[in-house]
């Protein structure tokens, strides 16, 4: 028999696979015959990127360390540092991405063919 903390890890576990296989589910649609709708003048989606993904481990491992801890200890090093060292990455990318996605779109042609 599973013990308590084992049995709420497993439906943790089982909730993210269900949510994630929903997202993927949804996102994997294809659309019907004919042109593909477009978005709204001026509105553009960002381009495709690890950078949310590589955050979110980085802060699953963050909250890790400070969860499992050995007795007198605050955190785990083994999980708190390399949980750092990724969501300080992710995050300092995320924000350059952005930057650079910024000085493109203000710099670039846009639907109406002016430059800001």
């Amino acid at each position: 028999m599973l013990s308590d903390t084992a049995l709420g890890y497993l439906i943790i576990g089982v909730g993210i696979l269900f949510v994630l296989g929903l997202i993927f589910a949804i996102s994997s649609r294809q659309p019907g015959p004919g042109e593909r709708p477009r978005p709204p003048r001026g509105v553009h989606m960002p381009n495709p990127s690890l950078l949310p993904a590589l955050f979110a481990a980085g802060a699953a491992l963050l909250g890790a360390g400070l969860a499992f801890h050995p007795k007198g200890q605050v955190a785990n090093p083994f999980l708190l540092l390399p949980g750092l060292a990724i969501f300080v990455y992710a995050a300092v990318g995320w924000v350059r991405a952005a930057g650079r996605e910024w000085h493109e779109t203000e710099g670039g042609p846009h639907d109406d063919a002016k430059r800001h």
